[in-house]
């Protein structure tokens, strides 16, 4: 793994945390891993989205914006009395990718409490980048879907734990620039030539929103062939 994002960055003392594997304001890094400012945050409906941040500054940014409307120290997923509307706003303002986690689940995600993005996202739909797919479904589910056929589907770990063979159970591949945050934002946004190249799905039963288990399998021979392009451009796996 080259890439991994922080998680749970509003909460006061992991961020402090951060800061202490900070290089600059933009660079985090531990030996050659690399690390960008992410965190989950729950609506008042409990719908779970994911955050991207560009730096350590815009997290503490984040943490102003969102203070007043809950207890962030309280958890390191914090639940706070917005909307996703609301929330995608600020996440516009601070320069953020957002997206909904683990979209499929029967709890605390998108499609268990929406029937559309734009339920959910409002006037800010067109914003949205991203979905997590979860342990619920695979890219080819997904994608069944005709108002996602615009997002990058990402398979991150969601590893809520102290043990690190959580991490990397799932991950996407992405082909960028560089590695950080506007690299794997053009990837995320499939701007110039760049984008993801590889989801890896954990092999595990889970229900989804249909309450039927599904089996999540995506790294099938036609996947393999992804690992062996040779190109100039760096790839790079990321939480």
């Amino acid at each position: 793994m080259e890439l991994l994002g922080t998680a749970d960055c509003t909460h006061p003392k992991w961020l402090e945390e951060i800061k202490k594997a900070s290089v600059s304001n933009e660079e985090i890094r531990i030996e050659d891993i690399y690390f960008i400012p992410t965190t989950e945050i729950e609506d008042s409906k409990r719908v779970h989205h994911l955050l991207i941040l560009p730096s350590i500054s815009k997290a503490e940014e984040l943490v102003e914006r969102i203070a007043p409307f809950g207890n962030l120290e309280a958890d390191g997923r914090p639940s706070v009395r917005l909307d996703g509307n609301e929330i995608a706003e600020i996440a516009k303002d601070l320069g953020a990718l957002i997206g909904p986690c683990h979209a499929f689940t029967p709890w605390t995600a998108l499609y268990g409490y929406h029937d559309s993005l734009k339920s959910c996202y409002g006037d800010m739909t067109d914003y949205i980048s991203f979905l997590e797919l979860g342990l619920s479904a695979d890219s080819d589910y997904a994608d069944r879907i005709e108002e996602l056929h615009h997002l990058t589907f990402l398979s991150n770990s969601d590893a809520h734990s102290p043990s690190t063979n959580k991490l990397a159970r799932e991950f996407t591949q992405f082909e960028v620039p560089e590695i950080t945050f506007d690299g794997l934002k053009k990837a995320i946004l499939r701007e110039q030539g760049y984008r993801a190249t590889l989801n890896v799905g954990f092999f595990l039963k889970k229900a989804n929103t249909t309450g039927q288990p599904v089996l999540s399998v995506l790294l099938s021979m036609r996947c393999l062939k992804l690992l062996r392009i040779n190109g100039a451009a760096r790839y790079v796996e990321a939480l």
